[in-house]
């Protein structure tokens, strides 16, 4: 006598199966063409960013402040304190986002630089040094710069 129990199961089973493959199909071939796409926009995104950086460096925008001039040894010794930057600030009558334009920071660096809760990076630092040995010529002539650059963009 055959158990019809078993074979009840396994009928359940199979269909079960089929069910959950039909429901599932669009979903998989849905996610499928979304890794292509987002796979599409990575490359694209890799490829703007290496022309920005092409570009950059044609027009000279990269490097506004000539940090060749500032030495290791006076990087290390300097002593950049949240006062540093704002007397900067304040010596050329800058803006905060004119000034983390000139350095190539964002405006909430400055902020964190100048409330003490954060410390500029070497680089940073360099440019602080090399922008406190400037004139408020040579810092208005780089200002000017960066308009033209922004208005070329």
């Amino acid at each position: 006598m055959p158990n019809y129990t078993q074979v009840l199961n396994e009928e359940i089973m199979r269909l079960a199966r089929k069910e959950v493959r039909a429901a599932f199909e669009p979903l998989s071939e849905r996610v499928i063409a979304q890794k292509k796409t987002v796979s599409a926009l990575k490359k694209q995104v890799a490829e703007l960013e290496s022309k920005l950086t092409r570009l950059e460096k044609d027009l000279g925008f990269e490097e506004l402040i000539d940090i060749s001039s500032v030495s290791d040894e006076e990087i290390d010794k300097s002593r950049i304190s949240p006062k540093y930057v704002y007397n900067i600030r304040k010596k050329f009558d800058l803006s905060k986002r004119q000034l983390a334009d000139l350095l190539g920071v964002t405006q909430n660096s400055l902020y964190l630089w100048e409330s003490g809760k954060a410390t500029p990076r070497r680089a940073a630092k360099a440019k602080l040094i090399q922008l406190r040995k400037m004139g408020k010529r040579e810092v208005n002539a780089l200002l000017d710069e960066i308009e033209n650059w922004e208005v070329m963009e």
